[in-house]
Formats: structure tokens, sequence, C-alpha cells
């Protein structure tokens, strides 16, 4: 995953969050795409995501 996609992953997740969407609506989302599984935690092909979020 390049750089430019994990920008606009974040810029995606800010939107929805600036929209009024909730965050359990934006992690569902993720869940939903498999970015993340359902406690929340990044799925293997992003585990640099989760290093980047901190």
């Amino acid at each position: 995953m390049s750089d430019k996609d994990i920008e606009l992953l974040i810029e995606l997740a800010n939107a929805k969050l600036d929209k009024g969407v909730s965050k359990q609506e934006a992690l569902d989302s993720f869940v939903n795409a498999g970015i993340l599984n359902n406690e929340g935690t990044y799925t293997e092909p992003y585990k640099e995501l989760e290093e980047m979020a901190l």
C-alpha cells in the first residue's frame, strides 16, 4: 500500500466523520472494506496503517 493510498483512506474516514457519520458507522465501513476486523484491529494487508495511526 502506497503513502497515497493511506492518505486517501485517512481522508475518507475524516470526510465521513465531518459529515456527521457516527464513529460506529465509520468503523463499520472499514470492517466492510476489510481494512479492520470486528474487534477494530487492522487486517493483515493493512497492518502498516496501525503504525501510521499512532
